[in-house]
């Protein structure tokens, strides 16, 4: 009797220990799928891309925001250049210290306080840092025109590739993101709903504030 049910179970056992030491190529390949190379799983967003720590969770942590890094290039070619330097057409330090202001408190209002969580002064006080880039970044015309340009009109107010990373106290990465921004698309082309309008640094930094807010919205809806 004995040997009648053991030599079932025992071939079962061996049936069950060879598939786990074989898996199938299209778990291993689903698996892969879903975490990057700095092993952060894969999010499903509205941005481009997002990814996080497993178990990701932030409540009630201290932020650190680091002055992000720009990198220019050249998009827009509405706008005679004549007269304008590639300079003219980069944020100067005190406009830098305003793109601080406004991502910092954008991204504590749509992502960090919906979990109890705030920015802080400095990095040594701080849980996490967040470091920020905005990738190929285009403004459509200089925020301080010429004084004989009357009036400039265009598209769209800027481009860019808003792109962040978390990193924890231990210079981890526990969280990345990366969206591409058409700054200003409430602007468009002539035609069905759309159309030119003008370009000033009043509405660049409205649509800036805008458009940081949908990304980081987005961003903490994927959390959610």
């Amino acid at each position: 009797m004995n040997r009648i049910f053991v030599l079932p179970l025992l071939g079962l056992a061996l049936l069950v220990g060879a598939c786990a030491q074989n898996p199938s190529k299209g778990g291993e390949s689903e698996l892969a799928a879903q975490v990057d190379s700095q092993g952060l799983v894969l999010k499903s967003s509205a941005l481009d891309e997002v990814a996080a720590a497993f178990a990701f969770d932030m409540n009630g942590s201290k932020v650190f925001i680091a002055p992000v890094q720009i990198d220019y290039t050249k998009r827009f070619s509405s706008v005679p250049r004549t007269s304008y330097r590639e300079k003219d057409y980069e944020l100067d330090d005190k406009d830098l210290q305003q793109m601080n202001a406004l991502l910092a408190k954008t991204f504590a209002e749509k992502f960090l306080e919906p979990r109890n969580s705030v920015v802080v002064e400095e990095q040594e006080e701080a849980d996490y840092t967040l470091s920020l880039s905005l990738e190929k970044f285009s403004v459509a015309a200089p925020l301080d025109p010429s004084p004989w340009t009357w009036r400039v009109y265009t598209e769209q107010s800027a481009y860019g590739v808003l792109v962040g990373t978390l990193y924890d106290r231990e210079g981890n990465a526990v969280m990345r993101f990366r969206d591409r921004r058409d700054i200003g698309e409430n602007f468009g082309a002539y035609g069905p709903g759309g159309r030119l309008e003008r370009f000033t640094s009043v509405t660049f930094w409205s649509d800036m504030r805008v458009d940081m807010g949908r990304a980081f919205a987005s961003l903490n809806r994927t959390f959610l």
